[in-house]
This record gives structure tokens, C-alpha cells and sequence, in this order.
């Protein structure tokens, strides 16, 4: 690993998977970095206390996968040698979208399956072999401190959990990679830098449980049913994890998911029943529940704008869902998180060779660049989240347009496989939205006879 320093020490708020790959880019550049995590030490196969959602469902996208070989080379190979499953992306994802099912075919994209906990432990393995990395467990970041007359921020206060003591930590450069509900953007509101918030009420419930399944033969590794909007409100998933175990994933947009009796697994498979294909109800037949049923709720989501914000403070930066927190449905989070500490790499290596240190720069110009790696993301989203009527916010510019068009990608990818393997690069975040209006692609969504 290339050595570029830029400073004595760096602060990390945040251990989870952005704040991870956040904490080994920082590694490169700085003497010392420590990571802050509110909460305890975690156990390898658990999901965090702090991290509700890892009883859940997740997708580590290709282009997810490929950020992360690049921050921690090898780590695919050992999560594949730990239980990762391997899968052809086209052919062994069984998808019903929208009343149809995906023209399944062999790809050129492979991706891996595992639970969140598992990825995570991979990713904290690789991250703790760095020297100069130090973790603080039970650590709370609570506010910055803050030189109003250079108007830069100097390091946080934290509270160790266990003692409640006040500790004054200064850095170099911190980062906030704590979650959606980071406590420094009441501080940043407090202090004017307000940014232009863009919040987007979805209301949308996540119920999962893991199961093994009998030991016959599949001809998928995932199974995905999704609804039909706005009449259909539930969605499934059923996916491999390491094990030989499956987990099963409910989702509901405004549904009666939130207020379902979920205390036995019965119940769990009773409300498949409710999904727009019975193919995951039938599997849960004779299947062996292995975990408790979970229940996650997702009220909002959120995109900060401090791109956009004059005379930010330096030496603080937001990352991940601190950042931008996506619908979980579409399962772009982790994958974003790690392309954007590729994004901060990249920043932190221009300032070294420009001026061997951090710039007054770097905040304006790495908000602008993970900017260019959310938004289309951000818009895909909302064109969805908004074929829902519940779903309150401020609209994409001719929604109603890339409605249609969308839903017309989605009918013809049952179809033809041109037009869905375009569509498989865009998901997995390894081409441009603008790849689904190119002229043979247009072409070939708009001709009538499919």
C-alpha cells in the first residue's frame, strides 16, 4: 500500500460499512486514524445492535463489489473461500417485476451473495490489519470542535459509554460516516450551514426471517418478487446466504406489514401469502425456520445537499447514509458507500500531489464528486417511490414520462435480452442511466410489437 501523507490523524465516526472503507482510504494518508463506534465490539456472525437493518436482506452490487476489491484487494476471493456464493447475475436471479418475469439468460456479471454481518466482518478483518488504525469501541462523537475565525473544525468531543467521561479529540480531518440519524447536522443547522434537505416520506416496512430450505433442486439462487405499483404494496425475496441457510425478506410500501403479528414464524409465512406470486409462499411449505422473525422500519428517505452550501466548515465531511440514505429496497446503500470512498481516495490523492496536504478544496470539490455517484442513483429511486400515491416529497422533472418508459423497460426485459442485460449494467452501477436511451435501446423498447 502507497504511503501519501497529508496529516498526523484522522477521526472516523462510525464503524459501519462506509465508515470502514472510509477508515482504510484515511489509512494511506494519515499517521494515525481512529474509529469511533457507539456501540460495542461486535460478534462475527450477529447483526449490530446499532445496525437494525442487518437482519435483513442485502445486495452487494457489482459495482459495490468491485469498489471494495479495489479498497481491500482480495476480499472477494476470502468471502468466496468463508461461504459467498458465486452466481451468474442473468441467469440465477428469478425476478417477477411488474407482472412479468426477467428473460433470464447467461450474463457476463457474476455477483456474491451473503448476510450483512458477514460482509462486514470480511471488511473489518481487512481494515484492522492497518498499524496505524486504532478503534474505539463505546465511544460516542458528540459534537465538533470548531475555530469559528478560521471556520474549520479541529476534531469532535466524544463520551465514552462506560465512564460517561468527556474526551476533546483533535484531528486533521474527520469524517461522519454515522447513519442517517448523525447528530452533527443539527450542529451544522445551528451554526447556518443549512443545506437544502431533500426528504422523501415512503413509509415502507422490511420483515425477515432465515430459513434452510429442503435439499432439492433450484434452478435459482434468488428469488425476487416485487409488486406492481400502486395497486400491489408487498414485495419478497428469498437469497442464498453463507451456511446453507436462505433468508427471507418481506417489504411493504404503506402496508400492513408494520402492524402484523410477527411473534411465530407461521405468521411470517401467512403473509406471503399476500405477494403477487405464490412461488415464495410455496417455498416456506416445508422449509425450517433458523432465526426469529425481524421487523425494520424505513419512515423516509433523505439526500443532503451541502454540495450546494457556501463556506462549509473545513476538515469535515459526511459519507454514506450520513450523506444520502436510499430506499433499502433497491439495495444500492453498501454498494454507493464504497465507490464513495474510492470518490475520497481519489480527492485526498490530488491534494497530496498538488499542495502535500489538505486543501480548502477538498470539502467543496469531494461533495461535488460523490454528487456524480448519487444522483442518478437518487432519481431511479424516486421514479419508483413515486408510483406510490402515500409517497410525499419533491418530484423528478417529467416523472410521469420516465414512468412509462421505465415500466416499458421492465415489460420488455421479460422479452428481449438486449434490453435487459442494459438494464442489469445500470442496476449494478456499471453503466450510466443514460445507457437505457441510447438509440438501440430506445429502439428497441419503443417498437410495438416488442
Amino acid at each position: 500500500m502507497i504511503k501519501r501523507r497529508l496529516g498526523a490523524h484522522a477521526i472516523v465516526i462510525g464503524s459501519g460499512i462506509a465508515g470502514l472503507c472510509t477508515a482504510q482510504v484515511l489509512c494511506r494518508y494519515f499517521d494515525d486514524v481512529t474509529l469511533l463506534e457507539r456501540g460495542g465490539d461486535p460478534q462475527d456472525k450477529q447483526p449490530r445492535k446499532e445496525v437494525p437493518q442487518g437482519y435483513h436482506l442485502h445486495a452487494l452490487l457489482k459495482g459495490g463489489e468491485q469498489a471494495l476489491e479495489q479498497l481491500f484487494p482480495g476480499i472477494v476471493q476470502a468471502m468466496t473461500q468463508d461461504g459467498s456464493t458465486r452466481i451468474n447475475g442473468s441467469k440465477e436471479l428469478k425476478w417477477f417485476h411488474h407482472g412479468v418475469w426477467k428473460k433470464r439468460f447467461e450474463g457476463e456479471i457474476f455477483v456474491h451473495l451473503q448476510s450483512r454481518p458477514f460482509l462486514e466482518k470480511h471488511i473489518r478483518l481487512l481494515v484492522e490489519k492497518n498499524s496505524n488504525l486504532r478503534i474505539h469501541y463505546n465511544m460516542m462523537a458528540l459534537r465538533p470542535i470548531f475555530d469559528e475565525n478560521q471556520n474549520i473544525i479541529l476534531g469532535v468531543q466524544a463520551k465514552d459509554a462506560v465512564s460517561s467521561r468527556p474526551t476533546d479529540l483533535y484531528a486533521d480531518l474527520v469524517i461522519d460516516a454515522s447513519g442517517y440519524g448523525s447528530r452533527f447536522h443539527q450542529w451544522f443547522q445551528m451554526n447556518n450551514y443549512r443545506d437544502r434537505e431533500e426528504k422523501v416520506k415512503i413509509d415502507l416496512c422490511y420483515v425477515s426471517q432465515i430459513y434452510q430450505l429442503n435439499a432439492m433442486q433450484r434452478d435459482w439462487s434468488t428469488l425476487l418478487v416485487y409488486p406492481s405499483a400502486p395497486i400491489e404494496k408487498i414485495g419478497g425475496a428469498v437469497c442464498r446466504i453463507e451456511g446453507n441457510r436462505h433468508i427471507f425478506t418481506l417489504f411493504g410500501y404503506d402496508s400492513e406489514l408494520a402492524h402484523s403479528d410477527l411473534d411465530e414464524a407461521q405468521n411470517f409465512i401467512e403473509l406471503t401469502k399476500k405477494l403477487p406470486h405464490t412461488m415464495i409462499y410455496n417455498e416456506l411449505q416445508d422449509a425450517k425456520p433458523l432465526s426469529e422473525v425481524k421487523l425494520h422500519k424505513v419512515p423516509y428517505i433523505v439526500r443532503h445537499h451541502y454540495e450546494k452550501v457556501k463556506n462549509l466548515p473545513q476538515r469535515f465531511l459526511f459519507i454514506g447514509d450520513a450523506f444520502c440514505r436510499f430506499d433499502p429496497v433497491f439495495g444500492q446503500g453498501m454498494s454507493v458507500a464504497a465507490m464513495e470512498a474510492l470518490v475520497l481516495d481519489d480527492c485526498l490523492q490530488r491534494d497530496w500531489k498538488e499542495t502535500k496536504g489538505i486543501s480548502t478544496r477538498l470539502t467543496k470539490r469531494f461533495y461535488r464528486k460523490i454528487s456524480k455517484v448519487i444522483d442518478p442513483v437518487w432519481n431511479m429511486i424516486l421514479i419508483e417511490d413515486f408510483r406510490y400515491h402515500h409517497v410525499v416529497g419533491r418530484k423528478p422533472l417529467g416523472l410521469a414520462l420516465l414512468q412509462w418508459y421505465t415500466r416499458r423497460i421492465f415489460h420488455r426485459s421479460s422479452q428481449n435480452t438486449d434490453i435487459y442485460n442494459a438494464f442489469i449494467y445500470v442496476m449494478n452501477l456499471l453503466r450510466p442511466v443514460s445507457t437505457l436511451f441510447s438509440p438501440s435501446i430506445l429502439y428497441k423498447v419503443l417498437r410495438k410489437n416488442g
